[in-house]
């Protein structure tokens, strides 16, 4: 009896993985490129519009004048676009224009300065305990963990009370609510970064820990302290506002976003301009923090992280 051959099937395999192209980022790798420029590119716009804004404040006219024609019989007074003020006037007569652009430059002094004072001081508590170690890393990083143990509002009205009222204060205060958030990232990187295998090889060939921190370390902590400083940025404007709203900060009648969010809170019921006008200004001056830190963050290829403004 003959028998037919049958001729063997081909294995079916499942689809083998695209290739991709030699010296060439995954697609997902590449687009988180121009996906963060775009959103550094537009934080960064937008806080230059805010910085134009403060710094073109003088022009708008002087922030303490009274003016007495601008509020009516009752006593209320003017609206937005009404009487000459182009974003009326607050509760006694004053252009919440010209308020409104000295506070923001007062807002951003703040951020600014105290921002700078915050990162810095971090970053050089965390570089050394986290490098040097031994019994110098042991202290300081316990003097960290105090600071970050107290509640950040109530150790800000107690420093408060203790440094003073107005700018110089409140850059203390917020200066020493942030530092210690900024050594403990910093801290934990410099570690990671100390065991690395180009560190160990290059202090095991008599290159001394200073030169190694500076060559070999420090350089790859720039992505992580521009992320901090950008987010820290919106949390000492957030801050800063909300001494001053608690009567903490800046006092008046000297313009600040937090305490004339304080005024307008007052006389939200007839003048809703005068909550609305601030508060919209540190909505916006957070946001383009927000932006630029996100930017940054998602122009680094190596970040898996993923925030609200994931599409």
């Amino acid at each position: 009896m003959s028998t037919v051959p049958v001729t063997p099937q081909p294995a079916v395999s499942a689809p083998a993985p695209e290739a991709g192209v030699p010296g060439q980022a995954p697609a997902s790798v590449r687009s988180a490129g121009p996906r963060g420029r775009r959103l550094w590119l537009a934080g960064v716009c937008l806080l230059g519009v805010l910085a134009l804004l403060a710094v073109l404040g003088p022009l708008a006219g002087s922030p303490y004048t009274i003016h007495t024609a601008s509020l009516d019989a009752n006593g209320l007074p003017a609206g937005v676009g009404s009487g000459g003020h182009l974003l009326g006037t607050d509760s006694i007569g004053r252009d919440m224009l010209a308020r409104s652009l000295y506070g923001l430059r007062a807002t951003l002094i703040i951020a600014l300065v105290a921002n700078v004072t915050s990162v810095g001081l971090g970053a050089l508590v965390g570089l050394v305990a986290g490098f040097y170690q031994g019994w110098l890393g042991q202290c300081l990083m316990r003097l960290v963990d105090v600071f970050l143990s107290i509640p950040t509002v109530l150790s800000g009205l107690a420093l408060a009370s203790i440094v003073g009222r107005g700018t110089t204060g409140i850059i203390v205060v917020v200066t020493a609510l942030y530092w210690a958030w900024t050594a403990r990232l910093v801290h934990g990187e410099t570690v990671r970064l100390r065991n690395r295998g180009y560190v160990e090889a290059a202090l095991a060939h008599g290159v001394s820990r200073h030169t190694a921190l500076r060559r070999h370390v420090l350089p790859h902590l720039s992505t992580l302290l521009l992320n901090v400083a950008a987010l820290n940025g919106a949390a000492v404007v957030v801050v800063g506002a909300g001494l001053s709203y608690l009567g903490a900060g800046i006092q008046p009648p000297t313009p600040e976003l937090g305490n004339m969010l304080a005024d307008g809170s007052d006389s939200m019921t007839y003048a809703p301009h005068t909550l609305i006008v601030p508060l919209v200004l540190i909505i916006a001056t957070v946001l383009a923090f927000v932006l630029i830190a996100e930017g940054l963050n998602r122009r680094n290829p190596l970040s898996e992280r993923r925030s609200w403004l994931d599409a």
